[in-house]
């Protein structure tokens, strides 16, 4: 029968040309399993077009060749070919009842114009396979992981929706691909396998096909033939395609995606090409993202004579020919160039050594080509985080600070880097020098060694570095990537978050401790009111329950007010706990009671702001003394563990652990930093130590910081006011600052430092963190014990209880239905809730009138 013409002209074009089969078509669509989903007509699978029969006629939608000597069906075929293309299944799925791989079922035959002939044998699981089943009774269907092993079935993996899409398709999301096989219920992912062979007689005309079953019926949905040399499914690995648009075209966004007809592409990515900005700040701490970026990258796999088709929404902006990008190595369209490096690569394993021990070094690193396309690591990512800020998502393993995504690594890693030029960066915390440097990697490289040099051993004069405030990462997570920043102790804090308890898994009650005693983590938790404040609970033997109150939002909703802070506190020092009001001091309802009634071990600054740091000042001033500690926060990757940590000094002859660095948090023995090392003096005595000028005078003060990031000024603060100051014309790794302080009543001393600009050099993290570092106080009295006193302080303080208790009895949902037993036990609910701050009332009472 000759061929058809009334299909769509674009099923026929470059090179495919589908064989009509409706003078054959015998079987009713209905004999596969859920048959009426499954689509007739034209169709183009993996960019090669198809026809499935004709929607208007279901009955003979398909070809059914049943077994037998007899049975025999001819398909007029009428062409000459290179390659030709089946889409066939076994009506029977007898290769689940026992029977043996590499049967042959069926034998196809070419049967030419000039008489000759070629049969070619298809066999079970290498050219076809049982078309797949619901298999309602079967936990795993039968069918996965057991499609033929040269053929593909017919539907292909699609990239998912970049930027939206149905929560229960989130799992699908993170893996790129759409795999409705992957769904529950299971869903019947394809019905037959395309089987492409190639022609043994290409120059040959093919009169007619013939296929004759040999046992189970063959079914038979499309039959397409190519006329050009290439695999129709294609056999070669994925190559970098740069692109770089005219800033008429806009900018680099998830909106942009590049489409292959007859291959696969990646989501489309910025290029990490670092500006001059970038290459002039600290080396493996980010580049800014460049809001105007017109360069982007991405990962193909595709058969010559595909077409790439670069779009911005529904929008087709340019298109480029697969084939002669690859003989060219460019090519613009439309605004847009096309590009493709070379394609050379090495699979290199990779050592960061300590440049004074030898030793590899735990690190965060990061590698791009010469044209900003990352190659990380194996089993890292390239790029987290999409290109927007997150929270609880991309979790542990990986970071990136701005436009560049990096790998912790416990010292090793391997996997592919380009040929050619390679940027490497790599950062060990704040204590080594980090790098950015240029390697070449040649044709047949396995092997690279890089290494860190240490510019400050905090620990060798007994300061340690912590972070109080982690999220969402595990134990195990938290303890790679604090090894790989230098942070010697991780506080993993249990939350809610309405209905979702995160790390629940984790807690245990002790720290976990690396193998090689060097880094520890310890599951507390964040209690968490919305209006009272949140606590972090350090160092916690048993939950305390419960993690959070009051209702939305970090309660469940509609839920009422059941504890305050100050209940969590009691409970968490009854275990020898630490209590540290996190992000200090908001949400501000609380913590005046918490200070005023001495609960409080620490107040946490996450990133250095004045209105902060001014209440921190306001309370020292009223004679609060309370300790200084530095905590990121962290709730997603896109901060590293330890950005802004808190180093506490630990006795000579105290071994450092978990519970060591706690006590020395609570003795205020603490400095916090988002990267300059500072050390502050006063005749002698560190922070949290109490300093005698008896009957006024001055006291010597040394304030020093080195940095790998550059700074500007160095400053040290009485009482909240700046008495002396160093300020580099130039920025600076070093400054020292050194005075004479008069002191005339009772005061603390604390030193600060900056880095450079009016408003502070910043970190590549989300939030944007000045980059600075503060001690806690010395304390200078002058007589017997420490007094200072500060009545406008009090009388705020007494206003912040008044309107919590205010929230307690007009706001609060203290009001539950029905017979209730609270945890605590108490008959009077709402008393249980007021006391603390009756108590801290009664305490500041008492301080005015002992100061009048």
């Amino acid at each position: 029968m000759p061929e058809r013409d009334t299909h769509p002209a674009t099923h026929a074009e470059r090179g495919y040309r589908p064989v009509d089969l409706t003078g054959v078509m015998n079987a009713p669509r209905s004999i596969l399993d859920d048959g009426d989903s499954y689509p007739l007509g034209p169709r183009t699978l993996y960019g090669i077009p198809f026809l499935f029969g004709d929607e208007h006629a279901p009955d003979a939608a398909l070809l059914r060749v049943a077994g037998g000597a007899d049975a025999a069906v001819t398909i007029p075929v009428d062409r000459a070919f290179e390659w030709m293309v089946i889409a066939h299944a076994l009506e029977s799925p007898d290769l689940f009842d026992g029977q043996t791989v590499g049967d042959v079922r069926a034998h196809y035959t070419l049967r030419y114009e000039d008489g000759a002939a070629e049969r070619l044998p298809v066999r079970e699981r290498f050219e076809i396979g049982p078309t797949p089943r619901l298999w309602s009774d079967r936990p795993i269907p039968l069918d996965w992981g057991q499609t033929p092993f040269l053929a593909v079935p017919d539907a292909q993996h699609r990239l998912m929706p970049r930027t939206h899409g149905r929560f229960d398709a989130a799992g699908a999301r993170f893996v790129d691909i759409d795999d409705p096989q992957a769904r529950s219920p299971y869903v019947l992912p394809y019905r037959f396998y395309l089987w492409p062979f190639r022609n043994p007689r290409p120059g040959a005309r093919v009169r007619a096909l013939e296929i004759r079953s040999l046992g189970p019926s063959v079914l038979v949905g499309a039959l397409t033939t190519s006329d050009l040399e290439e695999d129709p499914f294609g056999r070669t690995v994925w190559r970098d395609v740069l692109i770089d648009l005219d800033p008429s075209l806009g900018t680099v966004g998830e909106d942009l995606a590049v489409g292959v007809d007859r291959g696969s592409a990646t989501y489309l990515y910025r290029r990490v090409v670092t500006s001059e900005a970038g290459d002039a700040g600290t080396p493996a701490w980010g580049a800014p993202v460049e809001e105007e970026e017109h360069r982007a990258y991405v990962r193909v796999a595709a058969t010559p004579s595909a077409r790439l088709t670069l779009t911005r929404g529904t929008s087709v902006i340019s298109t480029c020919g697969w084939e002669e990008l690859l003989a060219t190595g460019g090519r613009s369209d439309g605004g847009v160039r096309w590009r493709v490096p070379d394609a050379g690569r090495a699979w290199v394993r990779t050592v960061v050594r300590d440049a004074a021990t030898g030793e590899p070094v735990p690190c965060r690193i990061h590698f791009r080509s010469a044209d900003g396309v990352p190659y990380p690591p194996h089993g890292h990512h390239g790029h987290i985080n999409s290109d927007g800020n997150t929270w609880n998502l991309d979790i542990g393993g990986d970071v990136r600070l701005g436009a560049t995504t990096y790998s912790y690594i416990d010292g090793t890693c391997e996997g592919w880097l380009p040929l050619g030029e390679v940027t490497v960066e790599a950062a060990h915390g704040f204590e080594f020098r980090p790098i950015r440097t240029t390697v070449t990697i040649q044709e047949g490289q396995a092997e690279l060694e890089l290494t860190l040099t240490r510019m400050a051993d905090m620990a060798a004069t007994g300061w340690y570095s912590g972070d109080t405030h982690v999220h969402f990462v595990s134990t195990l997570g938290a303890e790679l990537e604090a090894r790989g920043e230098d942070v010697r102790i991780t506080n993993l804090l249990l939350s809610q978050w309405g209905h979702l308890f995160t790390n629940t898994e984790e807690f245990t009650g002790r720290p976990h401790t690396s193998a090689d005693g060097h880094t520890h983590v310890f599951a507390g938790q964040e209690n968490r009111s919305g209006m009272l404040g949140h606590v972090n609970l350090l160092g916690l033997r048993r939950p305390i329950m419960p993690w959070c109150t009051g209702g939305a939002e970090e309660a469940e909703l509609g839920g009422g007010l059941e504890t305050t802070l100050a209940h969590w506190a009691d409970e968490c020092h009854e275990q020898g706990g630490t209590v540290v009001l996190a992000h200090f001091p908001v949400p501000n309802g609380e913590a005046a009671a918490l200070l005023a009634t001495g609960r409080l071990d620490a107040v946490e600054m996450i990133a250095y702001d004045p209105y902060n740091i001014k209440e921190y000042y306001r309370y020292l001033n009223a004679g609060y003394q309370i300790p200084l500690v530095g905590g990121t926060d962290k709730m997603s990757s896109e901060v590293p563990i330890g950005l802004i940590r808190t180093y506490a000094h630990v006795p000579p002859g105290e071994e450092l652990d978990y519970w060591a660095w706690c006590r020395a948090v609570r003795r205020g023995a603490t400095s916090v930093t988002s990267g300059p090392l500072l050390h502050l003096d006063v005749n002698g005595h560190r922070p949290g130590d109490h300093v005698l000028a008896a009957g006024g005078g001055a006291v010597r003060v040394a304030a020093r910081v080195e940095s790998i990031f550059d700074l500007e000024r160095i400053e040290i603060v009485l009482n909240g006011r700046v008495v002396a100051e160093h300020r580099s014309p130039r920025p600076a790794g070093t400054l020292d600052l050194a005075a004479e302080v008069p002191v005339t009543e009772d005061s603390w001393i604390a030193a600060r430092c900056y880095g450079p600009g009016a408003d502070v050099a910043r970190h590549h993290d989300v939030w944007a963190r000045p980059i600075m570092a503060h001690t806690s106080p010395v304390y200078v009295r002058t007589g017997e014990g420490y007094r200072r006193y500060d009545e406008t302080t009090v009388r705020h303080m007494l206003n912040l209880i008044d309107g919590s208790l205010a929230y307690i009895d007009e706001r609060a949902r203290t009001q539950w239905p029905g017979r209730v037993c609270h945890r605590h036990g108490r008959s009077d609910h709402l008393a249980f809730l007021r006391a603390p701050f009756l108590q801290a009332r009664d305490l500041l009472r008492a301080r005015t009138a002992d100061h009048r």
